[in-house]
């Protein structure tokens, strides 16, 4: 017995051995011929922040047919890739059956900025997929590439710089910073007198925003060369400029907007709230809500009690001064007016009185031209 159990074990092993030294069998996919033959609409080219929203590339290619069935359903998709370093591509974008895609030189611009600094030269591979959708066989996506040279520019400077000629003749330089970094949006607050004025990306002429011809007094038009329209400014006092170069906005504003005692220091007492008759604690505190686009809303959130009393202070105790309400008891559920700050001297201790209990928001816009306040209930 133990004769045929040794016999079987070195039967066992030999057997082993011999599957080892037998090559592995793998399944492999059938590669189809490229049939797509994809083209790209230019062979290089140096994008243009003057005409973001235009067509930069286009990509064309012939249809692909399904190896199975004339029937089959083909689509397509498409990524882009820096043609040295193929593993930085972007998503893949779905092309449905289209036999074209197109690229404006903001959005060929934006991929660039994620591979290589503006304006360095690189070349970008375009790479196309078809998938054909059969239900009996899974069909290897056919692959067409074509590449093209970009040279990408600055899509955000770190600062615009405004330009400015006084009626006097004076010219004036003030430097607008991006209250969010990366947002295109800028801002400076200063004091005008009636000027003209346009807008530089750096101590240079050009690049410069003006005025867009034809068009209402706040759009502006990217200028690389050429004449440059000025804006105009009529009135007199402290204003907030605001420029955002985004596409779809791309404008200029001239804000009247309430100025803080201490920017961004704003804050709810009274017994009509959960805070209490607590100067400027950080419970109190508002927050401004607004976009870098509107940064004039203010808002608090938290407990609100029926009947009792509260008042907006912009100082550090009490005898600094106060938004009021518009009148004695003023209800915020449906009174929204709203006036500047004062001192209490100034036309009395007018306090609102709520007629709610409960969680709520109360919202300050603090646009001098257009003041008021929302009250509503929060989550």
């Amino acid at each position: 017995m133990k004769k045929y159990a040794i016999t079987f074990c070195a039967l066992c092993m030999g057997l082993l051995l011999g599957s080892c030294n037998k090559d592995p069998e793998y399944f492999t996919l059938e590669t189809y011929p490229d049939e797509m033959h994809v083209k790209c609409s230019v062979e290089e080219i140096v994008l243009n922040k003057g005409v973001a929203d235009q067509t930069a590339v286009t990509f064309t290619w012939d249809a692909a047919t399904s190896p199975m069935s004339p029937t089959d359903l083909v689509t397509y998709k498409m990524c882009l890739y820096p043609s040295a370093q193929k593993d930085s591509r972007s998503e893949y974008i779905d092309l449905g059956t289209n036999l074209s895609y197109s690229l404006t030189h903001d959005e060929l611009n934006t991929l660039m900025s994620q591979w290589v600094l503006p304006g360095q030269a690189i070349s970008v591979t375009a790479q196309l997929l078809c998938n054909v959708h059969n239900e009996q066989r899974y069909i290897k996506p056919e692959e067409s590439t074509v590449e093209f040279t970009v040279t990408g520019y600055e899509k955000y400077p770190p600062y615009l710089y405004m330009k400015i000629t006084t009626d006097e003749g004076q010219q004036l330089s003030q430097r607008l910073e991006q209250r969010q970094l990366g947002t295109g949006i800028y801002e400076v607050t200063l004091d005008m007198n009636p000027c003209k004025f346009h807008f530089t990306t750096s101590d240079q002429d050009y690049p410069a925003y003006g005025m867009a011809d034809g068009s209402d007094a706040e759009q502006m038009v990217y200028c690389t060369e050429g004449e440059i329209s000025d804006f105009r400014f009529e009135g007199q006092g402290r204003r907030t400029v605001i420029v955002d170069t985004n596409n779809g906005f791309n404008d200029c504003r001239v804000l009247d907007i309430v100025q803080l005692p201490t920017p961004g220091l704003i804050w709810i007492c009274g017994n009509g709230c959960s805070v209490g008759w607590n100067t400027n604690t950080s419970t109190g505190r508002l927050e401004m809500v607004g976009s870098a686009r509107e940064p004039y809303y203010y808002a608090w959130t938290g407990d609100f009690n029926a009947g009792g009393e509260f008042k907006i202070g912009v100082g550090n105790g009490w005898g600094d001064p106060f938004f009021f309400a518009p009148d004695y008891n003023a209800d915020p559920v449906t009174d929204h007016r709203l006036s500047t700050y004062r001192y209490q001297d100034n036309g009395g201790d007018v306090k609102w009185v709520p007629s709610v209990s409960g969680r709520y928001t109360l919202t300050l816009c603090l646009l001098a031209t257009d003041m008021w306040t929302k009250f509503e209930p929060a989550e």
